[in-house]
């Protein structure tokens, strides 16, 4: 939030805050604009000699999960997630994983089955269409299920039109019901803007509180943007005690490492009461490793990118972080960027990826002509040649030279990717040629 003082009829910048501003000003006109998750609101106000207080209502702000008073809400979209996160689309038992994609403008065109959620070996556990729900108007569609906790991944049914088989992290932590909220848009669903929440396994989505809701909105926003979009205020109803759970933790602790002066201290307390989930959820476990002790092989690939980043270095630092051969090693080492949560490019072939189905869409026998192949340029040894490769050009130096003065670790910092694939680059870079 800032507030501008106008004079000479121009506007200039008095004073800044995150949350709320208490200051002293001398008499005039003033603008207070406030920015809150990409959405300003601003007004004028006459400031005397009297002290006043003036509020400002939260932005309007689009959000993916239907958060009373945004301009995406809808009462169907609620009534929904709150069936389904209680009730089961596909087989029996309460759900611990339930995927929500909505229509966020009516009008769009919703394939009702266009997401898939599979296993951590890329076998999919959603029984297809038929394990989904969906509304009448392709308004809604959601899945929800109970699987045994641990790594699960999601993804277009579909083969892409550009070819390239995305996946994207989701964790199903036991007690637990992951929440995933994915937008709708003119060229069909968004995971990459989802907003995840977790609730007690059995209770259900409860839309209680809209502040904490956006606030949550506006951490993830942030985190997208890699700038400081909440305030610590806001943190707090974020990571109090009273409703804490393990993903806004995570959440909240990685906005208060964008602030400017991170206070470690409050991170640490947050690690501590996360403490008993750290081993069954590789996002918690990666937030362990700034405190700069050794955790457990880290073998399923966190939610956030931001998790991912930190498994990377601290592998770097501590080979074995991120375990041999792991689902997390693989991930790591095909990371693209897009968006908060962790996207790679999947390795595994997919035979012959199910078609759309739906209105003016393909029907189940028409045949789906494969993708081009993904890029080998995005391999993550090749990713460490090339980058070993550049800085000998520009610098004028042999590549051996270059090796010779950069640790392993800080060429894995610096290129984003785990120690066994840099290890290995650094093998075939040293190998004579000809060989």
């Amino acid at each position: 939030m800032t507030a501008a003082d106008f004079r000479d009829g121009g506007f200039f910048e008095v004073v800044h805050a995150m949350g709320t501003i208490d200051t002293t000003l001398p008499p005039g006109i003033y603008r207070i604009e406030q920015r809150f998750g990409g959405q300003v609101e601003s007004r004028f106000v006459e400031v005397g000699t009297e002290p006043f207080v003036e509020r400002l209502a939260l932005p309007c702000m689009p959000t993916a999960t239907p958060v009373a008073g945004t301009p995406t809400t809808r009462e169907d979209h609620r009534a929904a997630a709150m069936r389904w996160s209680t009730e089961a689309t596909h087989g029996g038992g309460l759900p611990n994983l339930m995927v929500l994609i909505r229509n966020l403008r009516r009008g769009w065109q919703l394939d009702p089955f266009a997401l898939e959620v599979a296993g951590v070996d890329g076998t999919p556990v959603d029984g297809g269409a038929g394990g989904w729900e969906s509304a009448g108007g392709q308004e809604w569609s959601a899945w929800s299920g109970e699987l045994p906790p641990g790594s699960y991944r999601l993804r277009l049914r579909r083969q892409p039109a550009d070819g390239l088989p995305l996946a994207q992290a989701v964790h199903v932590l036991d007690g637990w019901t992951s929440l995933v909220f994915v937008s709708n848009g003119p060229q069909g669903p968004q995971p990459q803007f989802a907003t995840v929440q977790m609730v007690g396994q059995g209770v259900g989505w409860q839309p209680r509180d809209r502040t904490l809701d956006l606030a949550m909105e506006a951490a993830l926003s942030g985190l997208r943007q890699g700038i400081d979009l909440v305030s610590a205020r806001q943190l707090l109803g974020l990571l109090d005690a009273k409703s804490v759970n393990p993903l806004l933790g995570v959440i909240g602790a990685h906005a208060l490492l964008l602030h400017q002066q991170p206070d470690m201290g409050r991170i640490g307390s947050i690690l501590e009461r996360l403490g008993p989930y750290a081993a069954d959820h590789p996002d918690i476990a990666a937030l362990c490793t700034l405190l700069g002790e050794p955790v457990t092989a880290v073998a399923s690939p966190p939610m956030l990118a931001a998790s991912c980043g930190l498994l990377v270095r601290a592998d770097s630092a501590r080979p074995g972080t991120l375990q041999e051969g792991s689902a997390a090693e693989s991930v790591a080492e095909h990371l693209v960027g897009r968006g908060v949560w962790t996207t790679w490019l999947e390795q595994e072939h997919r035979p012959g990826a199910a078609p759309r189905v739906g209105p003016g869409l393909a029907a189940p026998g028409d045949a789906v002509r494969p993708g081009p192949e993904p890029s080998r340029a995005a391999d993550s040894v090749e990713r460490v040649r090339r980058y070993v490769g550049e800085i000998a050009r520009v610098e004028n130096r042999s590549v051996d030279d270059v090796l010779s003065s950069m640790e392993p670790q800080d060429l894995g910092r610096r290129t984003g990717m785990p120690h066994k694939a840099v290890d290995k680059a650094i093998e075939e870079l040293r190998r004579p040629q000809g060989e």
